[in-house]
């Protein structure tokens, strides 16, 4: 995430953008896409991990608590 945009930098400015008039502010534009394509490539990788992936019993019994104490919207009221 920190060395993509960079590379992506130094790599616009002597390669891709070097006859440009402005190379730094078209480098400096390739550095933001890029950095813009990590970040999302991290948020589409936490949305297509399962749910439950971290569960010790994947069994689908609700009275199950032995993996964690259930906490917010899944807590249990026992009054």
């Amino acid at each position: 995430m920190f060395t993509l945009p960079i590379i992506g930098f130094y790599l616009g400015l002597h390669f891709l953008f070097s006859q440009k008039q402005e190379p730094t502010a078209w480098s400096g534009i390739f550095a933001v896409v890029i950095a813009n394509c990590v970040v999302s490539g991290y948020v589409y990788s936490a949305f297509a991990e399962d749910d439950e992936g971290d569960m010790i019993n994947n069994e689908d019994d609700e009275d199950n608590d032995e993996a964690a104490p259930r906490v917010g919207a899944f807590k249990r009221r026992t009054d």
